[in-house]
């Protein structure tokens, strides 16, 4: 008797928690206790990756697909009206709580990227309004990409003395980071050379161990009890652990000088101590978000590039007949030659499409009940924004868009950029290091086109594969450079 109240009982919580609410978004059944996970995950497996994945269940259900992930409730979100009407949404534009965003800080939100509410928008406003006044300002901007440009340079040369042979990923990384770091502490801020390469060492670890669509022990929080390791989070903490250790250690050094030089990081310690939110662990985390979001989108987007320039020989002398003729080989490109190289340009913009078209975004965490597309999407609902119907689907505009063709962003001879590029997203939560990446990736690739040629290595052409971690990256590969 005891046993069939049991099992009716049991049988009756496995129904409900297959149950979904009211005019939720349709979308895969739901199981009990894993969700739709395995479904996800067999889909995953099948397509190669989580974005065409989530494209195919977007076919099957339409933009708005319904979700539960473990305990989660979530929806994918597919479709260039749809990703728009999400990024201006204030009851939509919340951060998830769970240990994706806690247990990279210490165990409570922190930062920027992963906070919501009024801390958000206070932290925010001030880290917004002294780079605009600091690291951002057009001559200090100008100044800062352009070393990072001519620093660039030189690494190639010292690697090309050898054989010419140079992979992909050992390019860039390094003064990315000189310059994401210099944009926060001014010029006394620079990082040693050894600094540097570990820091590179730790983001790079970082970018391969987490996503912005989930992880293993997002998803199924017990998992860090049974298997810390095998699910990835002990790695997740121990490297934004190593990132905050690091900003800890150059920030302490620039207290110990003094410099009347402004910049965001003395700003933000000046503050400190006046407002109970600006404290030293909330600079570390905004240091982290800022080395996090502005490394990541530039060196991928370098990656693709440098991937089509190689394939591509007659784009490559496009775009170098255009730097010959405005600039000329006595000088380096600056930012003033931007309006005049509008093909250099064009071809920064597509490798930015190339690359945010197989991203997500960073997931949003609905802030109370809400309508969305004709759904009901309940409170602290997970929405989870795939950018290739944004970037990589005719339906957004886009003309043969697997195709790598900067001309589509070139009109009558001038650049021409379709008001729905937006991989830097729109409303209150639009990409902070937006300017300094558009200047970053434009300056490095006229500067390597400027002084170098890239071909494939003979018999083994770079092949496209992605690899999936915070973001989509290319697989490295290898090229022959040779000075022009």
């Amino acid at each position: 008797m005891w046993f069939l109240l049991i099992l009716l009982v049991l049988v009756l919580v496995a129904y409900l928690d297959t149950r979904k609410p009211k005019n939720f978004p349709p979308g895969p059944a739901w199981f009990p206790l894993i969700g739709c996970a395995w479904q996800v995950h067999k889909l995953h497996r099948r397509t190669g990756n989580l974005a065409k994945a989530s494209q195919e269940l977007a076919a099957m259900y339409g933009p708005l697909v319904g979700l539960r992930i473990g305990r989660e409730r979530a929806v994918f979100v597919y479709g260039k009206r749809e990703i728009e009407e999400m990024y201006t949404r204030d009851e939509l534009n919340g951060r998830p709580i769970g240990l994706l965003s806690t247990s990279r800080t210490g165990g409570t939100r922190k930062g920027i990227i992963f906070t919501d509410s009024e801390f958000f928008k206070e932290q925010r406003k001030f880290v917004e309004r002294q780079l605009k006044q600091t690291g951002f300002r057009k001559e200090i901007l100008m100044e800062n990409v352009q070393r990072g440009m001519g620093a660039v340079i030189d690494t190639v040369k010292r690697k090309i003395k050898d054989n010419g042979a140079i992979t992909s990923d050992s390019l860039f990384g390094e003064q990315l980071l000189q310059t994401a770091w210099v944009s926060m502490a001014g010029n006394e801020g620079h990082l040693d050379d050894l600094g540097a390469s570990e820091l590179l060492r730790v983001m790079e670890e970082l970018f391969r161990c987490t996503s912005l669509s989930g992880t293993a022990f997002s998803n199924f929080p017990f998992l860090k009890y049974i298997c810390p390791d095998y699910c990835g989070y002990n790695a997740y903490v121990r490297v934004n652990k190593a990132v905050m250790e690091f900003s800890s250690k150059m920030i302490q050094g620039l207290r110990k000088t003094h410099n009347s030089n402004r910049s965001l990081i003395r700003a933000y310690l000046e503050k400190m101590g006046s407002m109970g939110n600006f404290n030293q662990d909330q600079l570390m985390a905004i240091c982290l978000d800022l080395f996090t979001g502005s490394f990541e989108t530039n060196y991928n987007t370098l990656c693709f590039a440098m991937f089509y320039i190689v394939l591509h020989p007659d784009l490559q002398t496009k775009a170098q007949d255009e730097i010959d003729r405005v600039v000329g080989r006595e000088r380096l490109p600056t930012l003033e030659d931007k309006p005049r190289l509008p093909y250099v340009e064009a071809l920064a913009l597509e490798s930015l499409r190339m690359f945010a078209g197989r991203s997500f975004i960073v997931p949003r965490r609905a802030m109370k009940d809400a309508m969305f597309g004709g759904y009901f999407i309940p409170k602290d609902t997970v929405l989870f924004g795939n950018s290739r119907g944004t970037f990589m689907d005719p339906k957004a505009g886009w003309r043969n868009p697997g195709v790598f063709n900067p001309e589509r962003f070139i009109k009558d001879g001038g650049l021409n950029v379709p008001d729905g590029f937006i991989p830097f997203g729109i409303g209150k939560r639009r990409c902070l290091g937006e300017v300094l990446a558009k200047a970053n990736i434009f300056m490095i690739i006229a500067g390597l086109l400027q002084t170098f040629n890239f071909r494939p290595v003979p018999g083994a052409p770079p092949q496209f594969e992605i690899i999936e971690g915070f973001s989509a990256a290319i697989k490295p590969f290898k090229m022959i450079v040779s000075l022009r």
